[in-house]
């Protein structure tokens, strides 16, 4: 299971004026870019902060200001 980050070029805009979330956003775009999850609880044990939208659901809300260098 491969993520598929939707609208990048936001994230990059809202880091360029929030300078405190460069490194968190670099962290997490380099795990999902090279992990292969086999399921939403694998997402759940690499990232426990985030949340699967609704039943059956194939989208996923990270909270990417929690990963830390």
């Amino acid at each position: 299971m491969k993520t598929h980050l939707i609208k990048k070029q936001s994230i990059e805009e809202y880091v360029k004026g929030n300078a405190q979330s460069k490194a968190p956003f670099a962290i997490w775009l380099s795990i999902i870019k090279r992990v292969e999850w086999n399921g939403p609880n694998d997402i759940i044990s690499t990232f426990n902060s985030a949340d699967i939208l609704g039943n059956g659901s194939e989208r996923i809300v990270f909270n990417i200001l929690d990963y830390k260098t």
